[in-house]
């Protein structure tokens, strides 16, 4: 009685999980004779972004379903996540064959049947082609390496879990290597693999992120530096983390380090798990930044990676700070907010030296800055009592008089406007878009200076336009 009481439990869980995601039978040749699922949220809007999520050995799609937590965000970010699923006549341990030749070059077995469901999806779906995005644990993240190397123009983003670099075993053996951490080639050999793949192309190469349980017995977290070496020097930048934040969000088992290019754009960051095996990191629980469920492969670190790997790949509409980065020293009166939630309460932090004035405990403070750089902080606790990730803003004083506008020759036009500005000259600035209350509208580094506003509203806006050391600001009117 027992064992069927068992059985039957299994085939209700099973039963839930295939309900929310669906087999898609046909969709192309599929040379590497994989399993396609999908699941698409009821409330899908258009210009969705899509997420290929790939499962571990001995895994199935539905297996990841329930363990990585990424239908649940989905849903709050308008995507559509695909899984891939291996078949035990190509792998008889379920694993996804990365290390095979026939599957990880372009427009071959397994690799090609994974571009063919994201071509279904583009087919059927309406999407935001420049959102698409790949991840996976273990052998799923050692095809994460092999999808955003050879298809670096379809996918803008990676989220490797416990996974190898691109082309860091190209048999069974070499692949066994791999994972034991012995393969060990420079930043130039590993960027050569990719750029070997896509020899006529010219285009951008997706950023990557990278998860790993420093306690991994299966693949080595030697893997961690042959990984940020590949994907930083793809990146035609370096291996030495620009930034450094020792117990993440509070949480002493998590290390994060930020790898820059050239143009300070964020191209890999890496998040050093400690007390964990070979895993991906969850956390059990109803708010917003949690997630995941415990298992064979899944551990509670509070920590939901599949979280911040939507975060990385700008799924989550996150509560930025809005405020001056660049200030003179002693400089008072400035004002720093996070958009308001009802409810909420707000904890905010500074350097020892500045005076908050005004508004702890409200979205917006006033300061009276010191003499110190340093960062502005706050944590927002909602009216379910959960406490969110806390924001930072880091604050640099200059002495530049070029600070504010002057010498920087920058036109903003049409101003009123109603459905586009343009920014000239324009030279790969960084520009932020603030309402009249404070919120984020935009930020990014528009295409040739060009922004489209027309879903904005009407009403006054602040452009801020950030180079190096100096800031241009200037209102906006759209009407």
């Amino acid at each position: 009685m027992y064992k069927h009481l068992l059985i039957s439990i299994y085939t209700l869980f099973s039963f839930n999980v295939f309900s929310q995601i669906q087999q898609i039978t046909s969709f192309g040749s599929n040379p590497g004779n994989l399993k396609m699922y999908v699941y698409v949220p009821s409330n899908l809007n258009a210009e969705a972004s899509v997420v290929v999520a790939m499962h571990g050995c001995t895994q199935t799609a539905s297996d990841y379903v329930t363990n990585a937590g990424w239908n649940d965000l989905a849903d709050e970010c308008n995507s559509i996540i695909i899984y891939p699923e291996q078949q035990y006549l190509n792998n008889y341990n379920y694993c996804f064959n990365w290390f095979l030749n026939g599957d990880q070059t372009r427009d071959n077995g397994e690799a090609f049947s994974i571009k063919q469901m994201i071509d279904y999806v583009k087919a059927n779906y309406t999407i935001d082609s420049s959102k698409i995005f790949v991840t996976g644990l273990s052998a799923g993240a050692a095809m994460t390496s092999v999808m955003a190397a050879c298809y670096p123009e379809i996918f803008a983003g990676g989220a490797i879990m416990a996974g190898t670099p691109y082309k860091s075993g190209t048999d069974a053996t070499t692949a066994y290597y791999a994972m034991s951490g012995t393969v060990n080639k420079t930043p130039t050999e590993w960027k050569a693999l990719i750029t070997g793949q896509n020899p006529t192309y010219t285009g951008s190469y997706p950023k990557m992120a990278i998860f790993h349980g420093l306690l991994d017995y299966t693949v080595s977290p030697n893997n961690i530096t042959e990984l940020t070496e590949q994907w930083t020097a793809i990146h035609n930048s370096d291996a030495t983390a620009d930034i450094t934040n020792s117990s993440f969000n509070g949480i002493s088992d998590i290390e994060q380090l930020i790898y820059y290019n050239s143009i300070n754009d964020t191209v890999v960051m890496t998040y050093k798990i400690s007390n964990m095996g070979h895993a991906v990191a969850v956390d059990p629980g109803s708010c917003l930044f949690q997630g995941g469920s415990t298992g064979l492969y899944s551990i509670d670190k509070d920590f939901h990676s599949t979280y911040w790997a939507a975060r990385f790949f700008g799924l989550i509409n996150y509560n930025k700070i809005s405020g001056l980065s660049v200030i003179y020293s002693s400089q008072n009166n400035i004002t720093y907010s996070v958009s308001n939630t009802s409810g909420s309460t707000y904890n905010w932090s500074v350097p020892s030296d500045v005076q908050i004035v005004s508004g702890q405990g409200t979205n917006q403070i006033t300061v009276n800055w010191g003499s110190q750089n340093g960062n502005v902080s706050v944590t927002e606790t909602n009216s379910a009592s959960c406490v969110f990730p806390t924001e930072k803003l880091n604050v640099t004083i200059t002495t530049s008089s070029e600070l504010i506008n002057n010498n920087f020759e920058i036109s903003i036009y049409p101003n009123p406007a109603s459905t586009h500005i343009q920014i000239a000259p324009y030279k790969n600035y960084k520009v932020k878009i603030t309402d009249i209350n404070s919120r984020v509208v935009f930020e990014g580094k528009p295409i040739n200076g060009n922004i489209n506003i027309k879903g904005f509203g009407s009403g006054i806006y602040f452009v801020e336009i950030f180079n190096n050391i100096s800031l241009f600001r200037e209102k906006l009117i759209i009407e």
